[in-house]
Protein backbone atom coordinates (compact mmCIF):
# COMPACT_ATOMS: atom_id res chain seq x y z
CA UNK A 1 0.00 0.00 0.00
CA UNK A 2 1.48 3.43 -0.69
CA UNK A 3 -0.42 5.97 0.45
CA UNK A 4 -1.01 9.19 -2.21
CA UNK A 5 -0.40 6.62 -5.37
CA UNK A 6 -2.32 3.21 -4.69
CA UNK A 7 -4.36 4.40 -1.81
CA UNK A 8 -5.93 7.63 -0.44
CA UNK A 9 -5.52 8.70 2.68
CA UNK A 10 -8.24 7.08 4.25
CA UNK A 11 -6.56 3.29 3.05
CA UNK A 12 -9.19 3.16 0.47
CA UNK A 13 -7.48 1.61 -2.96
CA UNK A 14 -7.22 3.74 -5.77
CA UNK A 15 -9.02 1.12 -8.06
CA UNK A 16 -8.50 0.70 -12.01
CA UNK A 17 -10.41 -1.31 -14.01
CA UNK A 18 -9.48 -3.54 -17.06
CA UNK A 19 -11.75 -3.71 -19.97
CA UNK A 20 -12.46 -6.54 -21.90
CA UNK A 21 -14.23 -4.59 -24.80
CA UNK A 22 -16.73 -2.02 -25.20
CA UNK A 23 -20.36 -2.57 -25.67
CA UNK A 24 -21.36 0.44 -28.45
CA UNK A 25 -24.92 0.82 -30.45
CA UNK A 26 -22.95 3.17 -33.13
CA UNK A 27 -20.44 2.95 -35.86
CA UNK A 28 -17.49 4.84 -35.40
CA UNK A 29 -15.97 7.12 -38.22
CA UNK A 30 -15.37 6.03 -40.88
CA UNK A 31 -15.96 2.61 -39.55
CA UNK A 32 -18.07 -0.27 -41.37
CA UNK A 33 -21.28 1.48 -42.96
CA UNK A 34 -19.79 4.49 -41.71
CA UNK A 35 -18.40 6.69 -44.51
CA UNK A 36 -18.51 9.96 -42.09
CA UNK A 37 -16.13 11.56 -40.34
CA UNK A 38 -18.53 11.60 -37.01
CA UNK A 39 -20.12 8.62 -35.18
CA UNK A 40 -23.60 7.79 -36.64
CA UNK A 41 -26.03 5.10 -34.88
CA UNK A 42 -26.29 1.26 -35.56
CA UNK A 43 -30.05 0.87 -33.87
CA UNK A 44 -28.72 -2.11 -31.80
CA UNK A 45 -25.70 -3.61 -29.83
CA UNK A 46 -22.30 -4.00 -31.46
CA UNK A 47 -19.71 -5.65 -28.90
CA UNK A 48 -16.22 -4.32 -29.79
CA UNK A 49 -12.58 -5.39 -28.76
CA UNK A 50 -9.38 -3.07 -28.98
CA UNK A 51 -6.52 -4.17 -31.01
CA UNK A 52 -3.20 -2.59 -31.81
CA UNK A 53 -1.31 -1.97 -34.92
CA UNK A 54 1.92 -1.19 -35.68
CA UNK A 55 2.66 1.99 -38.24
CA UNK A 56 5.43 3.57 -39.51
CA UNK A 57 5.67 7.28 -39.98
CA UNK A 58 6.84 9.51 -42.73
CA UNK A 59 10.69 10.00 -40.07
CA UNK A 60 10.88 5.97 -39.97
CA UNK A 61 9.46 6.09 -36.13
CA UNK A 62 7.06 3.10 -35.55
CA UNK A 63 3.78 3.79 -33.38
CA UNK A 64 1.78 1.76 -32.03
CA UNK A 65 -2.68 2.41 -33.12
CA UNK A 66 -5.31 1.34 -30.87
CA UNK A 67 -8.53 0.93 -32.97
CA UNK A 68 -12.46 -0.48 -31.68
CA UNK A 69 -13.10 -3.50 -34.04
CA UNK A 70 -15.90 -5.36 -33.74
CA UNK A 71 -15.52 -8.74 -31.87
CA UNK A 72 -16.59 -11.05 -34.00
CA UNK A 73 -16.96 -14.28 -32.04
CA UNK A 74 -18.58 -12.71 -29.39
CA UNK A 75 -20.90 -10.42 -31.74
CA UNK A 76 -22.13 -14.07 -32.66
CA UNK A 77 -22.92 -15.08 -29.72
CA UNK A 78 -24.97 -12.37 -28.96
CA UNK A 79 -26.89 -12.56 -32.02
CA UNK A 80 -27.29 -16.27 -30.93
CA UNK A 81 -28.67 -15.44 -27.76
CA UNK A 82 -30.96 -11.83 -29.08
CA UNK A 83 -32.25 -14.55 -32.12
CA UNK A 84 -31.08 -11.54 -34.38
CA UNK A 85 -28.69 -10.63 -36.33
CA UNK A 86 -29.11 -6.75 -34.59
CA UNK A 87 -29.45 -7.24 -31.24
CA UNK A 88 -31.23 -4.87 -29.17
CA UNK A 89 -31.47 -6.85 -25.60
CA UNK A 90 -28.05 -7.61 -23.83
CA UNK A 91 -27.92 -10.00 -20.84
CA UNK A 92 -25.63 -9.20 -18.52
CA UNK A 93 -25.41 -10.67 -14.52
CA UNK A 94 -23.94 -7.94 -12.26
CA UNK A 95 -21.20 -8.70 -9.82
CA UNK A 96 -21.41 -6.11 -7.73
CA UNK A 97 -23.60 -5.37 -4.70
CA UNK A 98 -24.62 -1.40 -5.04
CA UNK A 99 -25.65 0.45 -8.17
CA UNK A 100 -22.76 2.78 -7.44
CA UNK A 101 -20.02 -0.27 -8.08
CA UNK A 102 -21.06 -0.71 -11.89
CA UNK A 103 -22.98 2.69 -12.91
CA UNK A 104 -21.43 5.93 -12.64
CA UNK A 105 -22.95 9.10 -14.50
CA UNK A 106 -21.28 12.70 -14.15
CA UNK A 107 -20.85 15.71 -15.94
CA UNK A 108 -17.28 15.42 -17.76
CA UNK A 109 -15.52 17.36 -19.92
CA UNK A 110 -12.44 15.53 -21.96
CA UNK A 111 -9.93 16.33 -24.84
CA UNK A 112 -8.15 13.78 -27.15
CA UNK A 113 -4.81 15.35 -26.20
CA UNK A 114 -5.07 15.55 -22.70
CA UNK A 115 -8.18 13.35 -22.02
CA UNK A 116 -10.35 13.67 -19.01
CA UNK A 117 -9.78 17.51 -17.78
CA UNK A 118 -13.03 18.46 -15.79
CA UNK A 119 -15.17 15.91 -13.45
CA UNK A 120 -17.95 16.41 -11.25
CA UNK A 121 -21.19 14.94 -10.09
CA UNK A 122 -23.15 18.04 -10.83
CA UNK A 123 -24.45 21.38 -9.29
CA UNK A 124 -22.79 22.07 -5.99
CA UNK A 125 -20.47 19.29 -6.02
CA UNK A 126 -16.89 19.13 -5.78
CA UNK A 127 -15.57 19.61 -9.28
CA UNK A 128 -11.93 18.04 -10.14
CA UNK A 129 -9.93 20.00 -12.64
CA UNK A 130 -6.86 19.23 -14.31
CA UNK A 131 -3.86 21.60 -14.40
CA UNK A 132 -0.03 21.41 -14.78
CA UNK A 133 2.60 21.99 -12.62
CA UNK A 134 5.65 24.03 -13.51
CA UNK A 135 7.37 20.55 -14.22
CA UNK A 136 4.60 19.86 -16.62
CA UNK A 137 2.88 17.24 -14.78
CA UNK A 138 -0.48 16.56 -14.48
CA UNK A 139 -2.10 17.97 -10.94
CA UNK A 140 -5.93 18.03 -9.83
CA UNK A 141 -7.70 20.75 -8.04
CA UNK A 142 -11.21 21.40 -6.65
CA UNK A 143 -12.30 23.71 -9.41
CA UNK A 144 -13.66 27.10 -8.48
CA UNK A 145 -16.00 29.58 -9.35
CA UNK A 146 -16.68 33.34 -7.51
CA UNK A 147 -13.84 31.89 -5.18
CA UNK A 148 -16.29 29.00 -4.30
CA UNK A 149 -14.41 25.21 -4.79
CA UNK A 150 -18.01 23.65 -5.86
CA UNK A 151 -19.28 22.54 -9.58
CA UNK A 152 -21.15 26.08 -11.36
CA UNK A 153 -23.34 23.88 -13.44
CA UNK A 154 -25.28 25.68 -15.79
CA UNK A 155 -22.82 28.79 -14.80
CA UNK A 156 -19.87 27.55 -15.56
CA UNK A 157 -18.57 28.81 -19.40
CA UNK A 158 -17.54 25.25 -20.53
CA UNK A 159 -21.11 23.79 -19.43
CA UNK A 160 -22.64 27.10 -21.32
CA UNK A 161 -20.55 26.27 -24.27
CA UNK A 162 -20.99 22.33 -24.72
CA UNK A 163 -17.71 21.11 -23.82
CA UNK A 164 -19.00 19.96 -20.60
CA UNK A 165 -21.99 17.03 -20.94
CA UNK A 166 -23.35 14.83 -18.95
CA UNK A 167 -21.83 10.79 -19.25
CA UNK A 168 -22.72 7.42 -17.99
CA UNK A 169 -20.66 4.59 -17.95
CA UNK A 170 -21.43 1.05 -16.80
CA UNK A 171 -19.52 -1.97 -15.74
CA UNK A 172 -21.42 -5.02 -17.85
CA UNK A 173 -20.42 -8.81 -17.24
CA UNK A 174 -22.61 -10.23 -20.65
CA UNK A 175 -23.68 -13.88 -20.55
CA UNK A 176 -22.61 -14.47 -23.97
CA UNK A 177 -18.76 -13.60 -23.04
CA UNK A 178 -18.65 -14.00 -19.11
CA UNK A 179 -15.06 -13.20 -18.37
CA UNK A 180 -13.04 -11.82 -14.94
CA UNK A 181 -13.19 -8.65 -16.91
CA UNK A 182 -16.14 -6.30 -17.55
CA UNK A 183 -17.47 -4.60 -20.65
CA UNK A 184 -17.78 -0.60 -20.90
CA UNK A 185 -21.03 0.82 -21.99
CA UNK A 186 -20.94 4.66 -22.20
CA UNK A 187 -23.42 7.13 -23.18
CA UNK A 188 -23.76 10.81 -23.13
CA UNK A 189 -27.53 10.61 -24.05
CA UNK A 190 -29.33 12.26 -21.11
CA UNK A 191 -32.45 10.24 -22.23
CA UNK A 192 -30.25 7.45 -21.46
CA UNK A 193 -28.91 8.14 -18.53
CA UNK A 194 -31.97 9.24 -16.87
CA UNK A 195 -33.97 6.03 -17.66
CA UNK A 196 -30.95 3.78 -16.20
CA UNK A 197 -30.95 5.44 -12.84
CA UNK A 198 -34.35 5.33 -12.64
CA UNK A 199 -34.70 1.44 -13.13
CA UNK A 200 -32.02 0.85 -11.10
CA UNK A 201 -33.51 3.31 -8.16
CA UNK A 202 -36.82 0.83 -8.55
CA UNK A 203 -34.94 -2.23 -8.93
CA UNK A 204 -32.80 -1.34 -6.06
CA UNK A 205 -36.41 -0.90 -4.03
CA UNK A 206 -37.66 -4.21 -5.05
CA UNK A 207 -34.23 -5.97 -3.75
CA UNK A 208 -34.83 -3.91 -0.56
CA UNK A 209 -38.59 -5.06 -0.48
CA UNK A 210 -37.62 -8.87 -1.10
CA UNK A 211 -34.83 -9.55 1.48
CA UNK A 212 -37.13 -7.59 4.39
CA UNK A 213 -39.56 -10.65 3.52
CA UNK A 214 -36.69 -13.00 4.17
CA UNK A 215 -35.55 -11.53 7.26
CA UNK A 216 -39.16 -11.61 8.78
CA UNK A 217 -39.65 -15.34 7.44
CA UNK A 218 -36.16 -16.76 9.23
CA UNK A 219 -36.59 -14.25 12.12
CA UNK A 220 -33.31 -12.91 12.38
CA UNK A 221 -30.83 -10.46 10.18
CA UNK A 222 -29.57 -11.74 6.80
CA UNK A 223 -26.55 -10.59 4.68
CA UNK A 224 -27.83 -8.04 1.74
CA UNK A 225 -26.07 -8.80 -1.49
CA UNK A 226 -28.19 -6.32 -3.23
CA UNK A 227 -27.62 -6.65 -7.26
CA UNK A 228 -24.65 -8.95 -6.73
CA UNK A 229 -25.47 -12.41 -8.85
CA UNK A 230 -28.43 -10.99 -10.66
CA UNK A 231 -29.31 -10.85 -14.27
CA UNK A 232 -29.99 -7.85 -15.78
CA UNK A 233 -30.96 -6.84 -19.41
CA UNK A 234 -29.65 -3.77 -21.52
CA UNK A 235 -32.25 -3.04 -23.94
CA UNK A 236 -31.61 -0.31 -26.91
CA UNK A 237 -34.74 1.17 -28.71
CA UNK A 238 -36.32 4.19 -29.55
CA UNK A 239 -38.66 6.67 -28.11
CA UNK A 240 -40.30 10.06 -29.05
CA UNK A 241 -38.33 13.08 -27.53
CA UNK A 242 -38.55 16.94 -28.40
CA UNK A 243 -40.98 15.30 -31.31
CA UNK A 244 -38.37 13.20 -33.04
CA UNK A 245 -37.59 9.18 -32.77
CA UNK A 246 -34.26 8.57 -30.81
CA UNK A 247 -32.82 6.20 -29.81
CA UNK A 248 -32.19 4.95 -25.77
CA UNK A 249 -30.70 2.57 -23.74
CA UNK A 250 -32.09 1.38 -20.35
CA UNK A 251 -32.25 -1.30 -17.69
CA UNK A 252 -34.75 -4.44 -17.44
CA UNK A 253 -35.04 -7.18 -14.97
CA UNK A 254 -34.64 -10.53 -16.52
CA UNK A 255 -37.34 -13.05 -15.65
CA UNK A 256 -34.76 -14.68 -12.79
CA UNK A 257 -34.86 -11.93 -11.55
CA UNK A 258 -38.13 -11.32 -11.54
CA UNK A 259 -39.15 -14.27 -9.69
CA UNK A 260 -36.29 -13.65 -7.29
CA UNK A 261 -37.57 -10.47 -5.94
CA UNK A 262 -41.49 -10.88 -6.53
CA UNK A 263 -42.15 -14.08 -5.24
CA UNK A 264 -40.93 -13.14 -1.56
CA UNK A 265 -42.66 -10.18 -1.61
CA UNK A 266 -46.05 -11.93 -2.66
CA UNK A 267 -45.99 -14.24 -0.01
CA UNK A 268 -45.09 -10.81 2.53
CA UNK A 269 -47.95 -9.32 1.01
CA UNK A 270 -50.15 -12.55 1.70
CA UNK A 271 -49.02 -12.72 4.84
CA UNK A 272 -49.81 -9.03 5.38
CA UNK A 273 -53.59 -9.53 4.26
CA UNK A 274 -53.77 -12.93 6.30
CA UNK A 275 -52.60 -10.86 9.68
CA UNK A 276 -54.79 -7.62 8.87
CA UNK A 277 -58.28 -10.15 8.25
CA UNK A 278 -57.54 -11.56 12.37
CA UNK A 279 -59.74 -10.20 14.85
CA UNK A 280 -58.25 -7.53 16.85
CA UNK A 281 -55.23 -7.08 14.45
CA UNK A 282 -53.96 -3.92 12.87
CA UNK A 283 -53.50 -3.86 9.18
CA UNK A 284 -49.52 -3.57 10.00
CA UNK A 285 -47.35 -3.80 6.37
CA UNK A 286 -44.47 -5.95 5.50
CA UNK A 287 -41.74 -2.95 6.07
CA UNK A 288 -42.64 -2.62 9.51
CA UNK A 289 -39.72 -1.98 11.87
CA UNK A 290 -37.33 -2.79 8.73
CA UNK A 291 -34.87 -0.06 7.47
CA UNK A 292 -33.60 -0.18 4.14
CA UNK A 293 -30.79 -0.13 2.45
CA UNK A 294 -30.14 2.59 1.01
CA UNK A 295 -27.74 3.46 -1.92
CA UNK A 296 -24.41 5.36 -0.76
CA UNK A 297 -23.83 8.46 -1.67
CA UNK A 298 -21.49 10.05 -3.99
CA UNK A 299 -18.97 12.33 -2.13
CA UNK A 300 -15.58 12.10 -3.94
CA UNK A 301 -15.44 11.89 -8.11
CA UNK A 302 -12.88 9.16 -8.71
CA UNK A 303 -10.29 9.89 -11.39
CA UNK A 304 -8.88 7.37 -13.03
CA UNK A 305 -6.69 8.59 -16.16
CA UNK A 306 -6.34 5.22 -17.42
CA UNK A 307 -9.85 4.06 -17.40
CA UNK A 308 -11.24 7.11 -19.23
CA UNK A 309 -8.27 7.73 -21.44
CA UNK A 310 -10.22 6.34 -24.33
CA UNK A 311 -13.38 8.05 -23.81
CA UNK A 312 -12.10 11.32 -24.94
CA UNK A 313 -11.60 9.81 -28.79
CA UNK A 314 -15.54 9.90 -28.81
CA UNK A 315 -16.18 12.40 -26.42
CA UNK A 316 -13.47 14.80 -26.31
CA UNK A 317 -14.23 18.59 -26.74
CA UNK A 318 -12.19 18.76 -29.47
CA UNK A 319 -13.37 15.62 -30.91
CA UNK A 320 -14.99 16.25 -34.53
CA UNK A 321 -18.05 14.09 -33.70
CA UNK A 322 -21.80 13.92 -32.99
CA UNK A 323 -22.44 14.47 -29.61
CA UNK A 324 -24.52 11.44 -28.61
CA UNK A 325 -24.85 8.79 -30.91
CA UNK A 326 -28.01 7.27 -29.28
CA UNK A 327 -29.73 10.81 -29.19
CA UNK A 328 -29.96 10.28 -33.32
CA UNK A 329 -32.98 8.35 -35.06
CA UNK A 330 -35.63 8.20 -37.99
CA UNK A 331 -38.94 6.48 -37.58
CA UNK A 332 -40.19 4.10 -35.14
CA UNK A 333 -43.02 3.87 -32.54
CA UNK A 334 -42.29 5.04 -28.61
CA UNK A 335 -41.60 2.29 -26.33
CA UNK A 336 -43.46 2.29 -22.95
CA UNK A 337 -41.25 3.81 -20.10
CA UNK A 338 -39.17 2.36 -17.58
CA UNK A 339 -41.73 2.97 -14.70
CA UNK A 340 -44.61 1.11 -16.73
CA UNK A 341 -42.24 -1.51 -17.89
CA UNK A 342 -41.65 -2.03 -14.06
CA UNK A 343 -45.32 -2.07 -13.38
CA UNK A 344 -45.59 -5.12 -15.61
CA UNK A 345 -42.98 -7.21 -13.96
CA UNK A 346 -45.02 -10.05 -13.69
CA UNK A 347 -45.63 -9.79 -17.35
CA UNK A 348 -41.64 -9.65 -17.68
CA UNK A 349 -41.86 -12.69 -15.90
CA UNK A 350 -42.47 -14.79 -19.22
CA UNK A 351 -41.02 -12.77 -21.49
CA UNK A 352 -37.92 -11.12 -19.86
CA UNK A 353 -35.41 -12.77 -22.36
Amino acid sequence: MIVGITHNEDGVIQKTTTYRGKISAGFAAGEGINKSNHPIPAGHFRILKETVSAQRTQSGQVVNTKQWVLNGPVQDKLMEEAKSKEPRKISFICLYKTPEEFWESSLAMYSQSDGLLCKSHGAGTVARYLQYNEKGERTWIDRQFNEVAKCAFEECPDYKSGACKAIGLMKVFPTADMAPNPYRFETRSINTIMRIESSLSDLWSLLNAAHTVRQIEAGKPLPFDGFFGQKLILWHHKVKSGGRDVYITEVLPSAEFTQSVMEPIKRGMLKNVGAAALAGSANIGMLTDQTPQSIPETEAVPIDVEDQRDIAVNFGADADAVDDVEESGSHGEPAPSNTAALNAIDKLAGNGQ
